[in-house]
């Protein structure tokens, strides 16, 4: 697919009209190789898109039409990217996935992020109807799945609270440095687009604005998601609210017997070639990262309690989504991994 002047990979984008997929089409505008040839949304349907998104009056495919969803015309395309929610995507993955042998998927949706069906069905009480395209996919994490994600058609693009924690924990995991015998503690901060587009009383202005909330603190479905990708038995997750637009912050907290200067030089080593991973000297701000594919980590260890103190911000429909999608398509064509992607925080 890879070309060297003008567009050489023909985009679809499903579930077009959402925080996740608006900014998908953001940072396809900056993509030298991508021509985006059809947007879907049933709420939108047959609205242009400049008259839902403004912001993309000039874009290069400001002329497009929001459509309903067609496997005919979707399937022209050579990569799809799915910005749909859990169970209604996999029916959708399956019709594309049949309908064109070469082409490739990009699913944002849950539906096939753990190594099983029936663990999917567990944690989301969803009977999954494409159970045979497990063998197809991969777990979309460029840092940690590079190889796997090169061989599969179907790409499973990891939650957003998920990337922050399996980012910042995995190189202690990969060389030991975890005690299993405590908790793992994974404590998250998101901003109000991880809740989606929606009219939902909850999020409105005055319900967030001014406070700070915790919630699902009797279980959230992506613990599960961390603890199955890093093989961990104890992992206490707890996502919370914050009146911001985007953003998410982990503060991650494990027992170990390394020292400070060893953990250090376990992350930059394990770290040391990945672009969009950066090792911090001091904790890091969500703004670093705002509107970037950028995972940053800061790592330090409290010699007093023998716990070790991870903390990581991304984007969560950056790099916790929309940036990391446009990342595995990438490997997918054979890109650099970088292409359309080496932008960096506004901050202000």
């Amino acid at each position: 697919m890879q070309g060297t002047s003008g567009p050489s990979v023909k985009v679809a984008v499903v579930g077009a009209s959402g925080y996740t997929g608006a900014e998908l089409l953001r940072l396809l505008t900056l993509h030298p190789y991508v021509e985006v040839i059809s947007i879907t949304s049933r709420q939108f349907a047959g609205k242009p898109l400049t008259e839902v998104f403004p912001h993309f009056i000039r874009a290069p495919f400001e002329n497009l039409t929001f459509e309903e969803f067609s496997v005919e015309k979707v399937s022209q395309a050579d990569v799809v990217f799915l910005c749909l929610p859990h169970r209604a995507s996999f029916p959708i993955v399956k019709e594309l996935f049949y309908a064109k042998e070469d082409l490739r998927i990009i699913d944002f949706s849950a539906d096939f992020r753990f190594s099983n069906p029936e663990t999917y069905e567990k944690v989301y009480g969803v009977e999954h109807t494409a159970k045979e395209l497990f063998k197809e996919s991969a777990y979309g994490l460029p840092e940690i799945n590079r190889e796997e994600i090169k061989k599969k058609r179907i790409i499973a693009n990891p939650g957003c609270y998920p990337t922050s924690a399996i980012l910042a924990l995995y190189p202690a995991v990969e060389k030991g440095l975890i005690d299993s015998s405590c908790s793992v503690v994974v404590d998250s901060k998101s901003g109000v687009t991880g809740a989606g587009r929606k009219a939902n009383l909850s999020l409105l202005f005055c319900e967030v604005n001014e406070g700070f909330k915790a919630y699902s603190v009797e279980g959230h479905r992506h613990s599960y998601e961390i603890a199955e990708k890093l093989n961990l038995s104890a992992v206490r997750f707890t996502p919370h609210l914050v009146p911001m637009n985007r953003g998410i912050l982990t503060t991650i907290y494990f027992k170990t017997e390394a020292s400070k200067e060893e953990l250090l030089s376990v992350y930059e080593e394990f770290y040391r070639n990945e672009f969009f991973v950066r090792l911090r000297k001091e904790p890091p701000n969500t703004k670093d990262v705002a509107g970037t594919n950028f995972c940053d980590i800061y790592v330090t260890k409290e010699e007093s309690t023998g716990l070790a103190v991870v903390i990581s911000v991304i984007d969560n429909i950056g790099k916790g989504a929309s940036s990391q999608a446009v990342q595995n398509m990438n490997i997918l064509c054979g890109f650099p991994e970088e292409t359309g992607l080496k932008i960096f925080s506004q901050w202000i």
